[in-house]
């Protein structure tokens, strides 16, 4: 009896990185060629995913677990420009070094242990060549529109006081890697005050005194290790930002829906080949 692939047995995340292809109207066979019979690979935790200014033009993306994303700046300081979740893809990010060779720009680190699936940009890059003209015209639309949201998110938290900064940081962290219950929202990553100062750009002690301050408001509570947002938190916050990860509004979810719709309905390879 052949053992489930990764993607069977993690057919939710890969359905959420097929609608995000689909939505950038990329045909549904060279998202299954891209997507289908990638390695998985685990790491520990504090193992390091992806270091920085390698060459090696391998992507991944998350398949379990959590993988902090650093921006290294010098002297042994970085700093934290996202928490990947399942689904996200990480180490995109690159630059030209001295022999014009694509180097990646950022370094990943995992926050949990976690498992990654890797992809090759000559592979992706190989599909993409594929595409006619009009879909690769609206890839790159879709691409500018990422990265002004990107530009829009820091933007706007570098402009907020550290308060508000942690507000929409938690915020953000409960869309994206949350799960309800009957008290409120609960964060699923296991996060400490390092971690958030580290995110929103303040001392640790600082942040020590904003949660004491929202726990008191009972905005927050405490629940083992985890960090719950109680039924009074605001996520209005998350209205400043036009971000397709964050505030998302109905349209944004309909067309993802419709997307992984058509995606369900075509066979893939593995399919039919049975």
């Amino acid at each position: 009896m052949n053992k489930p692939s990764l993607i069977d047995r993690n057919e939710q995340v890969f359905s959420k990185l097929r609608a995000s292809l689909a939505s950038c109207q990329v045909p549904c066979e060279l998202i299954d060629e891209v997507v289908e019979l990638q390695p998985g690979i685990s790491f520990e935790r504090g193992a390091m995913v992806f270091c920085e200014g390698t060459s090696d033009g391998l992507l991944a993306c998350v398949v379990s677990g959590f993988v902090k994303v650093y921006c290294p700046v010098g002297d042994g300081i970085r700093t934290l420009v996202r928490l990947a979740v399942p689904g996200d893809v990480i180490g995109y990010q690159n630059y030209l070094d001295g022999r014009d060779r694509c180097a990646r720009l950022f370094e990943a680190q995992a926050s949990s242990k976690c498992n990654v699936a890797l992809f090759s940009r000559d592979r992706i890059i190989r599909s993409l060549e594929k595409l006619p003209a009009k879909n690769l015209v609206h890839l790159i639309e879709m691409m500018n529109t990422y990265w002004s949201q990107e530009l829009q998110w820091f933007a706007t938290l570098l402009s907020l006081p550290f308060s508000e900064r942690l507000e929409l940081v938690m915020s953000d962290l409960a869309l994206r890697a949350g799960t309800k219950d009957s008290e409120g929202t609960v964060l699923i990553p296991v996060l400490g005050h390092e971690d958030f100062a580290e995110m929103i750009g303040c001392s640790r002690p600082m942040v020590s005194r904003l949660i004491s301050d929202m726990i008191d408001a009972r905005l927050i509570a405490r629940r083992g290790k985890n960090y719950v947002l109680l039924s009074r938190w605001d996520f209005d916050c998350l209205r400043s930002v036009d971000r397709s990860t964050r505030a998302r509004n109905q349209s944004d979810t309909n067309r993802a829906l419709r997307a992984e719709h058509r995606i369900n309905s075509v066979p893939r390879r593995s399919e039919v080949a049975a």
